[in-house]
């Protein structure tokens, strides 16, 4: 290994290659599922390799796993490492001055504002369905997903076809999880120095000038999380302003957005493959609908936790404490443990889950080990928008329509090494207006 990387020590198991600096790089790109699920097999829980200049510790044991969530934020941070991650993809410029974060918004408070936006933001997109039709539908969910979350803290305004076709394709062209999903196009993306990703970036600048200059214009008091960003940025002079104002909206938005539309895609295709939840679904039991996006995140999960060493600090597994130095860091992905640490977990089964609760944990060796929207201090700050939003849709979509699938056992997309999975194969549906 490099000896200009940061040291572990003792040393851990590290994978052997004819190629070894290419070998993970290679495995990890071509399928790191796979790769890390064949490191395990040979290297046994605990194993460290570099790549694309990391140096990076994997756990996948127990006491590996919890221990990585336990670390305080402090010595190991996991923003820290949610922010290398993004920033292949996401200009520098959309960080700076932020002051608006998703903790921020989804306060419990907040709630009756934001379902009342996300309620009209999936009637809009019904309504765009017509009477009857094809789609596609990790395409649809994209679109919903777009028009709800920017109705929820972009306002309603930004929801509206006047704004939103010129918004999804510069949060699209923004959107870090691509360099997830499809982890090459990350090194298209340095070697252009981002040119395509700060254009969309200042067309989205553009279009929140826009909005603002109009709710100034109409003098009308609006009651969503948008004016709350809005009164964050007061006294600030413009135009910077209004480019912070939008740019906080993006930033909540690839938060809260990157993974939702995959969730909720695959809620529908798991239903779509079992007649007789989908007809529960229809007859009012949206108990069951969580419980089905639950277990689509579980399954379909590729997240990869990663966190930052900050500081001097020690991980322990089951037989060995390592000790990190800053730069290190620590990982473990969640493809790997959500599907393998009980009989049964490498398939789709609402009884997994009794609302938000994984109704297995008793049986894991540490809760840890099977993941959906983090744990602890570390969980999603969106959990409750999220499962609101596909229980939401997916009751309408499909208390509506008729939905008949043109597709047949898709599958996680074997590239991807982030978020929930993208489908390895279109799904297309017909659909119809129920009699």
């Amino acid at each position: 290994m490099a000896s200009t990387l940061p040291k572990i020590s003792p040393q851990p198991p590290t994978p052997q290659s004819r190629l070894p600096l290419a070998g993970p790089a290679l495995g990890l790109l071509r399928n790191p599922t796979a790769y890390l699920q064949r490191c395990r097999e040979r290297l046994g829980d605990t194993f460290a390799f570099d790549v694309f200049g990391y140096r990076l510790l994997w756990v996948f044991s127990p006491e590996g796993v919890r221990n990585l969530w336990a670390l305080p934020e402090a010595e190991a941070s996991k923003g820290a490492g949610d922010f290398a991650l993004l920033r292949h993809k996401v200009p520098d410029e959309l960080f700076i001055g932020r002051k608006t974060m998703p903790h921020g918004l989804f306060a419990r408070d907040d709630v009756e504002v934001y379902l009342d936006n996300l309620q009209a933001a999936v009637a809009q997109q019904l309504d765009e369905l017509g009477a009857s039709g094809e789609f596609e539908i990790f395409e649809l969910t994209k679109r919903l997903g777009h028009r709800v979350g920017l109705a929820s803290w972009g306002g309603l305004e930004a929801a509206s076809p006047r704004f939103l076709d010129r918004l999804v394709p510069a949060l699209d062209r923004l959107d870090s999880s691509e360099s997830f999903v499809h982890p090459h196009k990350a090194f298209w993306t340095i070697a252009t120095r981002k040119r395509l990703e700060l254009r969309a970036l200042y067309e989205i600048d553009r279009v929140f000038a826009e909005i603002l200059s109009e709710r100034e214009a109409d003098g009308r008091t609006h009651n969503d999380l948008l004016s709350q960003i809005i009164e964050a940025w007061a006294g600030v002079p413009s135009p910077e302003r209004e480019i912070g104002i939008g740019r906080d909206v993006v930033l909540v938005h690839m938060g809260s957005q990157s993974n939702l539309f995959a969730a909720t895609a695959w809620t529908l295709v798991h239903l779509l493959q079992r007649p007789e939840l989908l007809e529960a679904v229809r007859d009012g039991d949206l108990n069951l609908l969580d419980r089905c996006a639950h277990e689509s995140i579980r399954l379909r999960q590729r997240s990869i936790v990663l966190r930052t060493v900050l500081k001097p600090t020690v991980l322990a597994d089951e037989k060995t404490s390592y000790r990190l130095e800053p730069g290190t860091y620590l990982a473990t992905m969640m493809s790997v443990t959500n599907t393998s640490e009980l009989e049964g977990l490498d398939s789709f089964d609402v009884a997994n889950y009794e609302r938000p609760t994984f109704a297995r944990s008793g049986e894991l060796a540490a809760r840890e080990l099977v993941t959906t929207f983090g744990h602890g201090k570390h969980s999603c700050p969106a959990q409750g928008f999220s499962i609101s939003a596909i229980r939401h849709s997916i009751s309408q979509l499909v208390e509506k329509y008729d939905i008949t699938p043109q597709f047949r056992d898709p599958q996680p997309l074997r590239r991807q090494i982030g978020g929930v999975a993208r489908a390895d194969r279109a799904c297309r549906v017909r659909y119809a207006l129920r009699r």
